[in-house]
C-alpha cells in the first residue's frame, strides 16, 4: 500500500517527516510531494526524508497564485498516475486534494485553521476524514462543518515533534550564540491572503523592522532572523548587516528555540513550538487562534498580539519581562496528545474500507 503525503510549509514538512517514519514502520510505502518555499527542502534533507519538489510558492497576485496552483496540479496528476497512491494525506492542500479527489483516491486532511475559509471550502468537502485539535471543534461547528468526517485529538500538531525533543547546545555553537542571550524573530507571511489587511499599512518587505530596531538598540541582544521571502532577507541583510544573524540553511530549529530568550513570529508555529518547550513566545498573527488560546489556558508561556502596529508597547513589555515567563513544561507537555497515532489509525481504517 502506498500513502501520498503533501507538505507546503515548514510546519507541514516536520509533521509529514514524523508521519513518514511512523507509516514506514507499519510497512507502508510513502511518497512525499512538496514545493520550493521557505525552509521546507532543508527540513526534509536534515531528517533524511525523500521528497519530490513540485512547483513553488504562488506569489503575491491572485493570477500568480492561480497559475502556480494549476501548474502544480498538472504535475501532481502525473506523479499520482505514476505512483498510484492508495491514500492521500495533506494539511488541506488544495492542489493535491483536488488531484486525489479527481482520481478517486481517499483523502485524510489535517488542519488547525477553521478561519482559512477559502482553503477549507476547496478541500474539506472532498475529504474522507479530517483530523483537527479538539480545541478547534467549536469553531468548525460555527463555520458549518459537522458530521462523522471529523476526528479530534487533545493536543496540537506541534506535539508530534516537540514531545520527542531533547535539547542540544551544539546548534548554538554553529551560530556563536549563548543561551538565553538571543531572540528568534520570524517574519509574517506578507503575501498570504490573511495578511492583506496589514500589507497596505507598511511599505517595507516586513513589519518586523521596528521590532528589530528595538531589540538591537534597547535590549542589546543578538537576533536570529528567519525571513519567509527573498525580499525580506535582502532588505534586512542590507539594513542591519552583521547586527542580525540570518541562517542560510535550515537548522534543527527547536534547539535554538529552547535556549532563546524569547521567540517572536508573524505566524504561529514557532510560537507554539517554543511555548511547548517552555520558552516565552509571542505570535503576531492577525486573527485569534484557538490553539494559542488553549495553550495559554494550560499555562504555556505563549502570548498573541493581533495588531503589532497599535500594540507595540505590549510587545516590548513582554520582551522586557520574558525571562519571568520561562517555565518547565515537560509534565504538561506529556499530557497533550500526539496526533501521529490517530493519523496512522485512520490510514489503516481507510485501507480496510477501500482495500
Amino acid at each position: 500500500m502506498l500513502i501520498w503525503l503533501e507538505a507546503l510549509t515548514a510546519k507541514q514538512a516536520l509533521l509529514m517527516s514524523y508521519l513518514y517514519e511512523s507509516l514506514t514502520r507499519q510497512n507502508l510505502d510513502v511518497v512525499i510531494t512538496t514545493r520550493q518555499y521557505d525552509y521546507i527542502i532543508g527540513i526534509f534533507k536534515n531528517r533524511n526524508i525523500p521528497c519530490i519538489i513540485v512547483g513553488k510558492y504562488g506569489g503575491e497576485t491572485l493570477k500568480e497564485k492561480l497559475q502556480q496552483s494549476l501548474q502544480r496540479q498538472i504535475r501532481l496528476l502525473d506523479i499520482a498516475i505514476k505512483h498510484k497512491p492508495d491514500i492521500h494525506i495533506s494539511f488541506v492542500s488544495p492542489d493535491s486534494t483536488r488531484v486525489a479527489f479527481g482520481l478517486g483516491i481517499p483523502t485524510i486532511l489535517l488542519t488547525d485553521t477553521p478561519h482559512s475559509t477559502y482553503v477549507n471550502k476547496l478541500t474539506i468537502p472532498l475529504a474522507n476524514c479530517v483530523i483537527a485539535p479538539l480545541c478547534t471543534k467549536e469553531s468548525w461547528e460555527k463555520y458549518g462543518y459537522k458530521g462523522d468526517v471529523f476526528r479530534f485529538f487533545k493536543g496540537v500538531f506541534e506535539v508530534a515533534w516537540t514531545a520527542k525533543f531533547k535539547p542540544n547546545k551544539s546548534e548554538l555553537e554553529q551560530l556563536d550564540l549563548e543561551e538565553y542571550n538571543y531572540i528568534i524573530l520570524r517574519t509574517e507571511e506578507k503575501k498570504a491572503s490573511y495578511y492583506s489587511s496589514y500589507a497596505s499599512r507598511y511599505s517595507e518587505p516586513t513589519f518586523t523592522v521596528k521590532l528589530l530596531d528595538y531589540i538591537i538598540e534597547k535590549l542589546k541582544m543578538n537576533i536570529v532572523f528567519f525571513p519567509r521571502y527573498k525580499e525580506q532577507r535582502d532588505y534586512v541583510s542590507s539594513r542591519y548587516g552583521e547586527k542580525v544573524i540570518i541562517p542560510k540553511e535550515s537548522l534543527f530549529l527547536q534547539h535554538l528555540e529552547y535556549y532563546a530568550y524569547s521567540v517572536i513570529t508573524g505566524g504561529s508555529t514557532l510560537a507554539v513550538e517554543s511555548a511547548l518547550l517552555g520558552t516565552p513566545s509571542i505570535t503576531l498573527f492577525p486573527r485569534k487562534l484557538e490553539t494559542v488560546s488553549w495553550l495559554k489556558s494550560l499555562n504555556f508561556p505563549i502570548f498573541q498580539i493581533t495588531d503589532p502596529f497599535n500594540s507595540f508597547q505590549d510587545i516590548t513589555r513582554l520582551l522586557r519581562k520574558a525571562e519571568e515567563y520561562r517555565k518547565n513544561t515537560s509534565k504538561t507537555l506529556k499530557n497533550l496528545e500526539d496526533p501521529i497515532p490517530l493519523i496512522v489509525k485512520e490510514v489503516l481504517n481507510l485501507s480496510n474500507i477501500h482495500g
